[in-house]
């Protein structure tokens, strides 16, 4: 078993580095210090909920402790989603939460059949995160194209979506995946085993990202499709 001890040496360097970045930044640009601030006040709330979710789920063991930290997880993922797009979240929040929800069960179900529910919390969080940057950068990029003139062009936006959807994946994947398989090697898996274990999560990553974004695209374009009629 490996132990980790954090040093306070270390703890304090950082907080030390944390206060010099806000000091450049308010010497830069004091606008943008507020909304740092503002954001980093928003990410620490964040993180005390998570923290009391998994605090919670690992004292208890129990099922609805991870039910808990499920729908946590899936409403933060539907938030950020919406964040970008939130000028129109009223007509997207819909058909990204559908979208949303059908890609969680897709990777909270692999996940279970393929790993003990003791790592459950940890990998569908990832898996949930490169969906969420995956499915923003999807959303993005459909409503730049929705404002083409030609209606042929935006029927053929459609189509073009999926593919971001597919290829942004890969981003969030290539960085997040490494670590996983580093963490499963440092825990005692044997390389084989651990490199089994990934490449089915990516198969899980690659059904749920592309289920989910041709659900929100889909339930869109109806969407847009009656208020044109």
């Amino acid at each position: 078993m490996i132990v980790s001890e954090i040093s306070l040496w270390g703890a304090a360097l950082i907080a030390f580095l944390v206060v010099v970045a806000m000091l450049a930044l308010a010497f830069v640009d004091r606008k943008m210090l507020r909304r740092m601030l503002i954001i980093f006040g928003a990410t620490v709330a964040q993180m005390v909920v998570v923290g009391a979710v998994v605090l919670l789920a690992f004292k208890t063991f129990a099922w609805w402790a991870y039910l808990l930290w499920y729908l946590l997880v899936l409403l933060l993922s539907i938030c950020w989603v919406l964040y970008p797009i939130q000028f129109m979240w009223k007509r997207m929040v819909l058909p990204i939460s559908i979208a949303v929800l059908a890609g969680s069960i897709v990777l909270g179900g692999s996940t279970m059949l393929c790993l003990p529910i003791n790592v459950f919390m940890t990998v569908y969080s990832v898996l949930m995160a490169c969906m969420t940057a995956s499915m923003i950068q999807t959303m993005i990029n459909y409503l730049r194209s929705m404002h083409q003139p030609d209606a042929h062009k935006q029927e053929l936006s459609w189509r073009e979506s999926v593919l971001p959807q597919v290829r942004s994946m890969a981003q969030p994947l290539v960085m997040v995946m490494p670590m996983l398989y580093a963490g499963m090697l440092v825990g005692g898996v044997s390389p084989y085993t651990g490199l089994m274990i990934i490449l089915l999560l990516i198969a899980a990553s690659f059904v749920a990202n592309v289920l989910a974004g041709v659900i929100a695209l889909t339930m869109i374009r109806k969407g847009t499709r009656k208020q044109s009629a």
